[in-house]
């Protein structure tokens, strides 16, 4: 029925290079509001574009989602149906950014203990010990996989900046079982089902993933991110030092890469209270001279 004005939105995305994940984010809440207004797209107002994303947040649905929609309606006006885009009538949330959950080792390899098919196994393994995002790991090709320095090139990458990640000798040992197992792959290392042209969806693995975290007994939502964040922690609380797990997780600012310090388990590195450095107390400069506690 839109079919043209979804065209239009692919058209837009692709002249701007923008990812296909983001187009069809875009398509999929434009077909949203266009479903809850039941109006034609040249009659869509800015009043439309307010109502359906207060309604989202009013559901319950979280700021960074409405703020989603935001994009994809203030993309849609601006670029296809060239209306004006007011962002003081429809402004963009506030969002409270709040620490992701953090996964115990002895958790990760449940996971990986529990998964019957070779290919989850390896999967899993690969995403915690080289700290990709569920879509690098989907894309994931035979050539990317070096045995020889044991690391993966990481290409097509969120923020656009291919790099270089460890490859872990477990996983190595899982991902070589599973790759003789299907037969020896040599394009998408983890292809679709019915189509090895394409790679896995990202669909298959949250679910796959949330089958095999309820058959593991982990008794809290499991998503395939949690595996990267994980990953850089569990390096933070070993000592690795916040530069290199950047360069590893192929962040372009260190400050995205700091979060995983204050998620890392003090104690586990060696941090202790000041109170507990001596069993003397300690002391602190007066004006007056020194003062013992």
């Amino acid at each position: 029925m839109y079919d043209e004005y979804f065209a239009q939105i692919e058209e837009e995305c692709r002249i701007r290079n923008l990812s296909s994940r983001t187009c069809q984010l875009y398509k999929s809440n434009v077909s949203s509001l266009l479903k809850q207004t039941n109006k034609s797209p040249e009659n869509l107002t800015l009043q439309d574009a307010r109502e359906y994303i207060l309604s989202c947040r009013n559901r319950g649905l979280s700021a960074a989602h409405c703020n989603t929609c935001n994009a994809s309606f203030a993309f849609f006006f601006r670029h296809v149906l060239h209306k004006t885009w007011d962002p003081e009538m429809v402004p963009r949330m506030k969002v409270d950014y709040t620490f992701p959950a953090v996964l115990s080792l002895e958790e990760i390899e449940r996971l990986i203990d529990t998964a019957k098919s070779p290919k989850y196994k390896a999967l899993i393994a690969v995403m915690y010990s080289a700290g990709l995002r569920v879509s690098e790991a989907c894309r994931l090709r035979y050539e990317d996989v070096s045995r020889s320095t044991m690391q993966i090139h990481v290409t097509q990458t969120k923020n656009r900046m291919d790099h270089y990640t460890i490859l872990s000798h477990k996983a190595l040992d899982l991902l070589t079982e599973y790759w003789f197992a299907a037969e020896k792959p040599r394009g998408y290392l983890f292809p679709c089902k019915n189509n090895s042209e394409q790679p896995i969806s990202i669909s298959s693995v949250e679910l796959a993933l949330r089958k095999i975290s309820k058959a593991a007994g982990i008794n809290r939502k499991i998503h395939p991110h949690l595996l990267r964040h994980s990953f850089a922690t569990h390096l933070i609380e070993a000592g690795v030092q916040p530069i290199y797990v950047q360069t590893l997780l192929g962040h372009r600012s260190i400050d995205s890469t700091n979060k995983y310090i204050h998620l890392a388990n003090k104690s586990v590195m060696g941090i202790r209270s000041p109170l507990d450095h001596s069993a003397a107390g300690f002391t602190s400069e007066k004006p007056g001279g020194t003062v013992h506690v």
